[in-house]
């Protein structure tokens, strides 16, 4: 993530992002945090219904958010503020996304739409995160990334997702890492994600299968499928 004058692992306690005329104080984890209600408002659903009808929050100096991480609040804060409007990217998205969601924020969509726009080869998308998204996705049904994760998907092989692969010596993956990710990262992520997403991962696997070999691909063609990474473990490793 990146870091700025506000950094995520300190303290954040009394922070002000910045807006003019604060008036509410958000506490997540004992911290607090000077926000805007009209802000908050303009940029959430449940906010606005919360400021601007008949709740005890309407008028309340301070809200007390439970459950929540202060880093999280402040990373989802920092995405719409008009002096900040920070990016959605990969090391934020699984931040933003539950809160957007949440509080029925526009952020959603932007988060839908950077999930999707990873789900091509040249974006560096590991199997992994890819699951990851997967299963966020799911989540929050987010109807249109589910469709282009799914034909991303379609180049992993499937076998590899369920744990049942065994990979080939001329491919350079550590060995030792490639079955360790697979026994306890890969397959058991995989295997959280709905059964109906599974099929549909897997009838599209088999589509571009047929279709390689309708075209008379040859084996080192078909082998980019491999040049997916699977993890962050094992690109550093190969690094």
């Amino acid at each position: 993530m990146a870091s700025d004058e506000h950094e995520l692992d300190s303290p954040v306690d009394g922070f002000d992002v910045g807006f003019p005329g604060t008036d509410l104080t958000l506490v997540v984890e004992g911290q607090k945090i000077q926000v805007n209600k009209a802000v908050l408002s303009e940029h959430s659903t449940v906010f606005n219904t919360m400021f601007n009808g008949n709740f005890k929050e309407s008028t309340a100096k301070e809200i007390v958010l439970e459950d929540k991480k202060a880093v999280d609040v402040v990373e989802f804060l920092k995405c719409f503020y008009p002096n900040m409007k920070h990016p959605v990217t990969g090391d934020n998205v699984l931040q933003v996304l539950p809160l957007a969601h949440e509080y029925q924020s526009p952020l959603v969509a932007t988060c839908e739409d950077f999930m999707s726009q990873m789900c091509k080869p040249d974006k560096g998308l590991t199997v992994s995160t890819l699951l990851d998204y997967i299963l966020a996705g799911e989540k929050y049904g987010l109807t249109s990334f589910l469709e282009a994760a799914i034909e991303f998907g379609a180049h992993v092989d499937f076998e590899l997702l369920n744990g049942t692969m065994t990979i080939p010596k001329r491919v350079s993956y550590n060995r030792n890492v490639y079955d360790k990710t697979v026994d306890n990262s890969i397959s058991l992520k995989f295997s959280k994600i709905d059964l109906k997403t599974r099929y549909k991962i897997a009838k599209k696997r088999l589509q571009k299968i047929e279709m390689d070999r309708k075209r008379g691909k040859n084996n080192d063609e078909v082998e980019e499928d491999y040049r997916i990474v699977l993890c962050s473990e094992i690109k550093n490793a190969n690094d």
